[in-house]
């Protein structure tokens, strides 16, 4: 997998809530195929729900297209 971007604004950094704490926050962006998280590192599938950093996009992971396509 390459980069991704957010399908409506194109922004490249998401991040993903706690499932025991909806306000604790995992911030990541998917650089040459791997997840790069901004301080701690969660278990991230197909079915995780992420959130646009910039947009108010927000859907499965696996919807998450790859940069410039």
């Amino acid at each position: 997998m390459e980069s991704i971007e957010c399908p409506d604004c194109g922004c490249q950094k998401f991040y993903v809530k706690n499932p025991d704490d909806p306000y604790e926050l995992y911030v990541f962006e998917c650089d040459s195929g791997r997840l790069v998280f901004e301080d701690e590192a969660v278990d991230i599938d197909e079915d995780t729900e992420a959130y646009c950093d910039r947009c108010a996009w927000h859907g499965r992971y696996e919807t998450l297209k790859p940069k410039n396509r």
